[in-house]
């Protein structure tokens, strides 16, 4: 089903980042921005994606969710997974800001077909607008990044579904 598909993916996933990782720690290597990226978009999405099945799940089987022995108990590590090795809403709002940097920085060297990634350029494109009122000022900069959450997070997920994209096709 569902779920039985959507975790098989995400576990090919981590298997494809372990696969890049294992052998950099072997060595002491760190790993470069790009296999970073993916570590944090398996962390988002492994743990979100998790929380969101029990949730569902939760919500079919009633009452009997609410036994001690139904296993629903130990919902809650799943939130702590959330916080833990780094808050997902932290890393969403660092990849987002990794990769409005990246576009700001292309499309000063005038490189457009780096920059142009579909949605993700057009989500770089409304938050570079919208910081450039700031005009350098870090105090109205971070006011803006606050008010265009929703585009931040947007423009996170939009990251993630490409490295997701990436890794499949590799």
């Amino acid at each position: 089903g569902e779920a039985e598909e959507s975790l098989a993916e995400l576990d090919a996933f981590v298997g494809a980042c372990e696969k890049r990782l294992i052998p950099l720690l072997r060595v002491g290597g760190v790993p470069d921005a790009e296999l970073a990226h993916a570590i944090a978009t398996a962390k988002v999405k492994a743990v979100e994606r998790s929380i969101d099945l029990c949730w569902r799940l939760k919500q079919e089987v009633g009452s009997y969710a609410l036994m001690g022995d139904s296993g629903f108990a130990h919902l809650d590590f799943l939130n702590c997974c959330k916080f833990a090795e780094g808050d997902s809403r932290v890393l969403m709002q660092k990849m987002a800001r990794d990769r409005l940097r990246r576009f700001v920085k292309e499309a000063k060297e005038a490189n457009a077909a780096a920059s142009q990634l579909g949605e993700e350029s057009q989500l770089c494109a409304k938050l570079a607008g919208k910081m450039a009122a700031a005009k350098g000022d870090k105090r109205s900069e971070a006011a803006i990044w606050d008010a265009e959450w929703r585009t931040v997070y947007q423009l996170a997920e939009a990251t993630m579904q490409r490295t997701l994209k990436e890794v499949r096709e590799v």
